[in-house]
């Protein structure tokens, strides 16, 4: 007999969703070069390797492009740290030791820049961060505060760590929140889809871009006119 997430991971319970189209923000989590890019400097290591990462692009384009077609805020986030890792938490536990690279996410560098597919455009905002959440220690909360916004789209990388950590942390804030499967990715699948299992079950709505392109294409549609009655 099938688990409950083997039969969520099949769809069996999880038909189209219509997001909200007024009051709606899209957050575009740690897309940005380290993360999306190979880099000669940066050694990874086993099971680090990028590749679902670079998978997850096309979807926070489409979903990019279809809030600026809709006029909703796009905002992105980037993982930032101080000057010689100043604001790094060290590594505790069975990783108490581990050295930290000096240059890991350094801010001014390329690899904390947003990729180029996702460049941030004129009326977009981008918040910077130092630890998993969007929410701890940024100016995000008051930005959506400022416009009104009540539901969130959140995408980008990676699912289990920066982006279930702000989803938790925006259903704790009361935003309606709306986590896109195909725009979002981990390292290993098998985390991507636990946590996605996890935010759905409690935190969020999770959806795919065609769900969102949907909804707001009908946002933006014209209407037709009516027809004359004789």
């Amino acid at each position: 007999m099938p688990t409950n997430f083997e039969m969520w991971m099949a769809g069996e319970d999880r038909g189209p969703c219509d997001i909200p189209t007024s009051e709606v923000a899209v957050i575009v989590v740690d897309m940005q070069n380290w993360f999306c890019k190979d880099l000669d400097h940066v050694e990874r290591g086993p099971g680090r390797e990028i590749e679902n990462f670079k998978g997850a692009i096309p979807g926070c384009v489409a979903l990019v492009e279809a809030a600026r077609k809709a006029g909703h805020p796009v905002i992105f986030t980037r993982y930032v740290h101080l000057d010689g890792n100043a604001d790094v938490l060290p590594p505790r536990g069975r990783r108490a030791g581990q050295e930290v690279a000096a240059s890991f996410l350094a801010k001014d560098t390329y690899d904390i820049e947003v990729i180029d597919e996702l460049a941030p455009g004129e009326g977009d905002f981008v918040i910077d961060k130092s630890r998993p959440s969007s929410f701890y220690g940024t100016r995000l909360e008051p930005l959506l505060a400022a416009r009104g916004i009540r539901s969130l789209v959140v995408c980008g990388v990676t699912t289990n760590i920066c982006v279930e950590t702000t989803v938790r942390d925006a259903h704790q804030r009361g935003f309606d929140t709306y986590v896109v499967e195909d725009a979002t990715a981990e390292f290993e699948w098998s985390r991507h889809w636990h946590a996605l299992y996890t935010m759905e079950w409690s935190f969020g709505t999770v959806v795919k871009v065609a769900d969102v392109e949907r909804s707001w294409s009908m946002e933006t549609a014209p209407v037709e006119p009516a027809e004359a009655i004789a």
